[in-house]
């Protein structure tokens, strides 16, 4: 059995020392080593088929090359998705590893921080004010949606308030809310609802009339019922994604109602369906692309040198805010 290549192999055929082959390989900025250099000790480490122990690395640094991405307990959506993708592309283009890991509902991050030893930390799910403090405290570079929206609606990225200010402003003075009945998104569900009814309060408008539905048009057919029967009756709906406000527009189907006119119906993060469906959706488009980019500049600002940064490839995260209405005909 063939021994296993080391630094020291590697120094021997390209002759440096084993520092030089350690500044080279890993990267380490401020030495003076030579262009020539450095790529004899690549060449070397090339023919002998050599790579960095990933072990080694983490105990010398005391961190490892992992971007670790805190995910919220619920299934991976179209937006949750295309956030993960950016944010992942950047963090390789920095030369670090992005992993993500769905944290549980009650599921503690400190420890799972302290076994992976994260070269930074993306935090896309709510936490706990203990597990915040403790991985604020950890001294590991951060980015997340309670530290970077301090108010504590941050976490809807101002979807429910879009949404609701747009049907206000179209005349609607009684709102409701369409939010799945799954347990599975509670999270995100509860921080819509607390963005809505804030929204409503601050337009002068009645508290919302909740309902929460399954993604099946008799149980939209339902609520809408209930919407319409109510003494000041709904006239228009903040739904809590494009699929649920497709499952209220097929309930108006088999109610013979249509939107906007019978009930105005107003989506989230805007699927490429959402221009498809009948009437086309009106929507809050996420943009999703961007935050992740924005995540991972500000997690990774500290490890990236400044000529370094340059050289990335990404979106201007900030160029726009990080929802815009996009409308259409059902509302």
């Amino acid at each position: 059995m063939a021994s296993r290549v080391t630094s020291e192999d590697v120094a021997r055929v390209a002759g440096v020392s084993r520092a030089t082959v350690s500044y080279v390989l890993n990267g380490r900025s401020g030495q003076s080593i030579s262009e020539a250099t450095r790529e004899r000790v690549l060449a070397a480490a090339q023919e002998l088929g050599y790579s960095p122990s990933t072990a080694a690395r983490t105990l010398r640094r005391g961190r490892s090359d992992l971007v670790l991405m805190l995910l919220p307990p619920e299934p991976l959506g179209r937006a949750l998705a295309m956030v993960l993708d950016s944010a992942s592309e950047y963090v390789e283009q920095a030369g670090l590893r992005l992993i993500a890991h769905r944290l549980p509902d009650g599921g503690a991050a400190a420890p799972l921080v302290r076994s992976l030893v994260p070269a930074a930390l993306i935090v896309a799910t709510p936490l706990n004010a203990e597990d915040l403090d403790s991985l604020q405290a950890s001294g590991v570079p951060m980015a997340s949606l309670q530290q970077d929206h301090a108010d504590p609606l941050g976490a809807d990225l101002g979807i429910g308030a879009m949404q609701v200010q747009y049907l206000s402003s179209a005349g609607h003075r009684r709102i409701g809310v369409a939010l799945p009945a799954g347990p599975g998104y509670q999270w995100r569900a509860d921080a819509r609802l607390a963005a809505i009814q804030e929204a409503c309060s601050r337009n002068g408008l009645l508290p919302p009339a909740v309902e929460r539905i399954g993604l099946d048009p008799a149980a939209a057919a339902a609520a809408i019922g209930r919407w319409r029967q109510a003494g000041i009756p709904v006239t228009g709906v903040c739904a809590f994604d494009d699929e649920y406000a497709f499952a209220l527009l097929a309930g108006l189907s088999m109610l013979n109602l249509s939107a906007p006119s019978d009930l105005a119906v107003v989506g989230a993060e805007d699927i490429p369906l959402a221009r498809l469906a009948i009437p086309p959706l009106t929507t809050v488009s996420v943009h999703a692309r961007r935050i992740g980019v924005l995540f991972a500049q500000l997690a990774t600002a500290s490890l990236v040198p400044t000529d370094s940064s340059a050289g990335l490839t990404a979106e201007p995260a900030e160029s726009l805010p990080p929802v815009t209405l996009v409308l259409r005909s059902s509302a």
